[in-house]
C-alpha cells in the first residue's frame, strides 16, 4: 500500500467521457484533461485552463469513450516551476498537451500533496 492510499470504493471517482467529434486527438494515460462540452474532454490547453480530471486510458480517435478520474489523488507531469505544497495551492493547465503547471495567480484546482522534481511529477488531490 502506498503512503496515503486507503483504497476502497469512495477514494476515487471515475466517469466516462468522450473525445471531441472532430479535430486531433492524442490523449495518453495520465494526461490532465479539460472539459470542452457535455462530457467531452481534451488534453489541449490554451493557458491556465481548469483541470477537469485525468485520463485513465490512451485514446487517438474522435468521438470515443474514455474513462476520466475526476476525484482522488492524480499524478500529473508538470512543466516549469514545481507546484508548491502548502495545503492551498493546486494546479492549472499548461500549453504542453496533457501537462500541468503552477498557476500564475490564484490557487488553481485541487490541492498539491507532493512534488517529485526529479521526474517532473506532482501528486494532486482533486
Amino acid at each position: 500500500m502506498a503512503f496515503g492510499d486507503i483504497g476502497g470504493t469512495y477514494t476515487e471517482l471515475i466517469i466516462t467521457c468522450s473525445t471531441p467529434e472532430t479535430g486531433p486527438v492524442s490523449i495518453r494515460r495520465g494526461d490532465a484533461l479539460k472539459l470542452i462540452g457535455g462530457y467531452v474532454v481534451t488534453n489541449a490547453f490554451t493557458g491556465e485552463d481548469i483541470i477537469f480530471g485525468q485520463a485513465m486510458n490512451d485514446c487517438d480517435t474522435n468521438d470515443t469513450a474514455i474513462p476520466v478520474k475526476v476525484r482522488g489523488i492524480c499524478i500529473f507531469e508538470y512543466v516549469g516551476v514545481p507546484p508548491t505544497v502548502n495545503g492551498l495551492q493546486g494546479i492549472a493547465g499548461s500549453t504542453t498537451p496533457g501537462k500541468v503547471k503552477s498557476p500564475a495567480s490564484g490557487n488553481g484546482l485541487g490541492r498539491v500533496v507532493k512534488t517529485e522534481p526529479s521526474v517532473n511529477q506532482v501528486h494532486v488531490l482533486l
